[in-house]
């Protein structure tokens, strides 16, 4: 595809520390001679670390954040029954719903005018579920309506963003793609029920997916196979220089995770195969990068299982930060645990510790056996089992001699599958495809 495209991007929240590969791939694009503009429910946290590229890019004036009032967005209330009051998490008052709807009725009114079909979709229940209870559909679609259209294809990240702005490929009569990641085809459908993207699926051009095993869920789901593709996640290699790993005589083994600190990323587990291998190795140093709501629960297991000294909290961090803690690393670690069936669908972390030189070790959990090669990148240890998490790693430890070997097999493997410039090229085929699948319904 030469033509230059003009790329409406949907996310929930932009731009979002742990999701940078959304990032990489609008600068991606953004190199390559497209236009692309960015539509998210929210702004970040204002304390959150944010990607250099955000600034060099000049992302904040291709972003468009909803006007909503939180408890549309993003909180989702319903603003029923009529005479019933809405109490906002952690509100000292609550808010009586017919003043949100009274508040609503300008955007109703404006979209009624300039979309009526639309405007009666989203405030559908059957149709929109809990954004059209919580009036955030509506909000959403008056935002839209009053930003330029214009697109030659749209890209929702996320099964439930897709959900949710689904209606603009509709209201801009662009192509929708959407991309699927690893919550929203095993977190989301176990909560609201399996037929949650019925229409989802019914409606878009086009859904990727990171891994087979992701193509497996999302298929499983009721996503059309012909309308399935496989794209990982990918990330420039110049971002992740290449270092073979050596431990030298007295020097300590740093170990590290990067990984956010709620239960699917299994933290407990790697603490406790770590304090296993305490005696062995008494100066033995494990950073952890991240923050999340289980942060003090692990400060406090780490006391107690005697680590204070060799264990180091770095909480969420920037980019520059994350790239010199890898370079000091010599292995890396990764014990996500399967929750209720929650799984996640590529690891990308896993790849770019494999680029930096990192021999790796990860649980058998969702897609992680597809993003290494076991024995020869990384190693892969049977989920919540410490004692051989802690058996690989003193073998690993023990053999520092092994670690340049597995490091330039992890860079190969990842040069091979995970370039975003060849990723990128491959998306902008399959943006072509949507776009032809478009025309047929059309």
């Amino acid at each position: 595809m030469s033509d230059h495209l003009r790329i409406g991007v949907f996310v929930n929240s932009f731009p979002v520390v742990s999701e940078t590969f959304i990032l990489r791939q609008v600068t991606g694009l953004l190199e390559m001679g497209h236009d692309v503009r960015i539509f998210a429910d929210t702004p970040p946290d204002g304390s959150a670390p944010v990607h250099r590229d955000f600034d060099r890019f000049k992302l904040s004036t291709r972003t468009h954040y909803i006007d909503a009032p939180p408890e549309s967005i993003p909180w989702e209330l319903p603003a029923t029954p009529l005479l019933g009051r809405t109490w906002p998490p952690g509100g000292s008052k609550s808010i009586a719903n017919w003043r949100r709807l009274a508040s609503a009725l300008p955007r109703l009114i404006h979209c009624a005018l300039r979309t009526p079909r639309l405007t009666r979709q989203v405030l559908n229940q059957r149709l929109y579920r809990y954004q059209a209870a919580s009036l955030s559909g509506l909000y959403r679609l008056a935002s839209l309506c009053r930003a330029p259209g214009g697109y030659d294809i749209l890209h929702a990240h996320f099964g439930p963003v897709g959900n949710s702005f689904r209606f603009a490929r509709s209201l801009w009569r662009a192509p929708l793609v959407v991309s699927f990641h690893g919550y929203d085809f095993s977190t989301r459908p176990r909560q609201e029920g399996p037929s949650l993207y019925q229409e989802l699926f019914r409606e878009a051009d086009l859904f990727t997916v990171g891994s087979s095993f992701s193509q497996r869920a999302v298929e499983k789901l009721g996503a059309p196979r012909e309308k399935l593709q496989r794209l990982p996640v990918g990330f420039s290699l110049e971002d992740f220089p290449f270092r073979e790993r050596t431990l030298q005589p007295g020097e300590t083994a740093r170990l590290l995770t990067i990984a956010r600190l709620v239960p699917i990323k299994g933290h407990e587990y790697a603490l406790r195969a770590i304090a296993r291998l305490k005696s062995r190795f008494p100066a033995l140093h494990y950073d952890i990068v991240g923050d999340g709501p289980l942060r003090e629960s692990l400060q406090a297991l780490t006391g107690e299982l005697g680590l204070a000294r060799n264990v180091t909290f770095h909480g969420a961090q920037s980019g520059e930060a994350i790239a010199n803690l890898l370079t000091q690393a010599h292995l890396f670690l990764l014990t996500s645990v399967n929750i209720e069936g929650d799984q996640e669908g590529q690891g990308l972390v896993l790849q770019e510790a494999q680029a930096c030189g990192l021999p790796v070790v990860a649980t058998e959990h969702g897609a992680f056996p597809e993003g290494l090669v076991d024995g020869k990148s990384g190693f892969l240890v049977p989920e919540r089992d410490t004692e051989a998490l802690a058996a690989r790693l003193q073998r690993l430890i023990s053999n520092a001699a092994a670690w340049p070997a597995i490091g330039n097999a992890g860079r190969a493997f990842v040069q091979d599958r995970y370039d975003i410039r060849k990723l990128n090229h491959r998306l902008l085929s399959l943006y072509a495809d949507a776009r032809q699948a478009y025309r047929n319904i059309a």
